[in-house]
């Protein structure tokens, strides 16, 4: 068990690690993709002629016997919420940090950037179960909460129910809100209807965490592998040309699964490797967005 002094070093840590990266992505590419995506109510003002009829407030007219419309303006705060996987198969990594690691640095990234535009961020951390939710809410203070919960929730031996997750993010979330679900998508296509459900009324993304070892396994001859969700052993021989076959086409399968998941429920997602840099694909893929919206 991690001690309160430790969990705050590794906090700080992270703040510290990414804050160049927050100052790059709050700059100009987090706020100009989501912004002005609604119009909420400003005030009232009398009726001229040319103003369009289906803006007419009938009970505040019926009462000043004066016709009146609604002035509306873009929304500039967002309601963000961070739907983190914190399963076990996120405790992997063949590189210098593991997905947890990068998911909790995806996780501070997008939390001290809504802190920084001023937007509420609230936060979901799932497994098998609901492990913790942080309503939205504003400020520095509540964004390294946030990032303190998903260091702490991590190191599970359990598999991944978005499904769940998400029927219980419908029951607590009223109004319409940018998701961001993080997470290693090995839970199949389990929650379709709810991603689907979710995508239609939220402007939702996912962020998709892998580590290259999931992809290709070097022929170093015998290895023992650890599921990391349900701590099962097993040993496997890289060398023989049928393991590596299988392998590969295991993760071809596993590959087109989520692709199609994804498109089937309308989903944006971007990649993440731990061995690569993080916030290059978040600006790309943000950038991309911003073009396709354009047109």
């Amino acid at each position: 068990m991690e001690t309160a002094h430790s969990l705050f070093r590794r906090v700080q840590r992270i703040e510290i690690h990414t804050r160049k990266l927050v100052d790059q992505l709050a700059s100009g590419d987090y706020r100009s993709v989501f912004r002005g995506q609604g119009m909420e109510f400003s005030d009232y003002r009398a009726y001229v002629e040319g103003d369009d009829p289906r803006m007419i407030d009938w009970n505040v007219t019926a009462r000043s016997n004066t016709p009146f419309v609604k002035i509306l303006t873009e929304e500039r705060e967002l309601l963000v919420m961070l739907v983190v996987d914190v399963s076990g198969s996120l405790n992997f990594g063949s590189v210098n940090i593991t997905k947890a690691d990068r998911v909790a640095e995806t996780a501070a990234v997008l939390a001290l950037s809504a802190a920084r535009t001023n937007d509420r961020v609230g936060l979901l951390t799932y497994g098998s179960s609901i492990h913790g939710y942080m309503p939205p809410d504003k400020g520095r203070a509540h964004s390294l909460a946030i990032i303190r919960k998903v260091i702490e929730t991590g190191d599970r031996r359990e598999k991944a129910d978005v499904e769940n997750a998400l029927k219980f993010l419908g029951r607590v979330l009223k109004k319409r809100a940018l998701i961001f679900l993080v997470s290693d998508f090995r839970f199949g296509s389990k929650g379709e209807r709810q991603l689907k459900v979710f995508s239609k009324k939220h402007d939702m993304v996912g962020i998709h965490v892998f580590d290259p070892r999931e992809l290709r396994v070097p022929d170093v001859g015998k290895i023992r592998f650890r599921d990391p969700e349900s701590g099962k052993e097993s040993v496997v021989n890289t060398s023989s040309p049928a393991w590596q076959k299988a392998f590969a086409q295991k993760v071809q399968e596993e590959t087109a699964g989520r692709e199609s998941l994804c498109k089937r429920t309308k989903l944006d997602v971007v990649s993440i490797s731990t061995a690569d840099d993080l916030i290059l694909p978040l600006r790309r893929f943000f950038y991309l967005r911003k073009r396709r919206r354009a047109h």
